[in-house]
């Protein structure tokens, strides 16, 4: 009950500019639209949009009282990442997904507002790689070797870490045949080199799943950090220090057995 309370003053934020655009979805979208609250989105406004009662898109209007525009960009460092103003999260997500929406690699970017406060991506049958592993349809393990192998194709023809990687912002369609890359609100700490930005994608998906794991599969770390390290990490990316990814990694670097695997990989100090 009182998650649903918050989430509805949440969403009260966003209501004036959602009655704002929604002329514009409109005719982006050929015609009146109706929209419903989303899932995800952190801590802007994500809402589903449909025409004629099928999916039309998702849009996103930025909170713009999370990290206000000009805001310094030393008050928003964050660890490895740099926390971005409302427009700038627009930004980044519609460039990146112009990018990769060819590749199959994120959504397609449909509109963005005059404002650059909001923006509507193609809508994605399917569901989050995290409620698909907890439907037993996918292990941990495998789920994070899938997403780690498509945040490699990411690195490569798009050109930059996602940030935020995990298997709550990967989606999968109905075969898990084709893996998607969502939420790209965050930015790498602009003292991190494109190497380390790289690094922390994969092991920010071991981090963020570790929480959620049964005993069983986190026994299985050595092995698996091997395969994933073996398989998915490119060899580029091996030797380098997690120094400054640490901060965002307690889970990991406070279990000995994931912290010995990994120094056997990086430079883990």
């Amino acid at each position: 009950m009182h998650r649903a309370i918050k989430r509805r003053r949440h969403f009260r934020g966003g209501a004036v500019r959602l009655a704002q655009v929604m002329p514009a979805l409109a005719a982006v979208c050929g015609g009146p639209v109706s929209v419903r609250r989303g899932r995800g989105g952190g801590h802007d406004f994500v809402y589903f949009v449909a025409r004629d009662g099928l999916p039309a898109g998702v849009l996103r209007i930025a909170n713009p009282a999370y990290v206000p525009e000009g805001t310094p960009a030393e008050a928003r460092l964050n660890g490895p990442r740099l926390k971005l103003t409302p427009r700038e999260r627009v930004a980044r997500e519609w460039r990146l997904c112009e990018a990769g929406w060819r590749h199959d690699l994120t959504p397609r970017p449909l509109w963005r507002s005059e404002a650059g406060d909001a923006l509507l991506n193609s809508y994605l049958a399917g569901s989050r790689l995290f409620d698909c592993v907890q439907a037993g349809r996918i292990s941990f393990w495998d789920a994070i070797e899938r997403a780690a192998e498509r945040a490699t194709l990411f690195h490569t023809l798009v050109g930059e870490a996602h940030m935020d990687l995990s298997l709550f912002n990967v989606y999968a369609d109905e075969g898990m045949g084709v893996l998607t890359l969502i939420d790209f609100e965050l930015s790498p700490n602009p003292a991190l080199s494109a190497e380390e930005a790289r690094l922390f994608d994969y092991l920010n998906l071991v981090e963020m799943a570790y929480k959620e794991m049964p005993a069983a599969e986190r026994r299985a770390a050595p092995e698996r950090l091997e395969r994933l390290f073996a398989a998915c990490v490119p060899r580029g990316l091996h030797g380098l220090s997690v120094a400054r990814l640490a901060p965002k990694l307690p889970r990991l670097l406070s279990d000995a057995a994931y912290r010995a695997a990994l120094a056997r990989h990086l430079t883990v100090s």
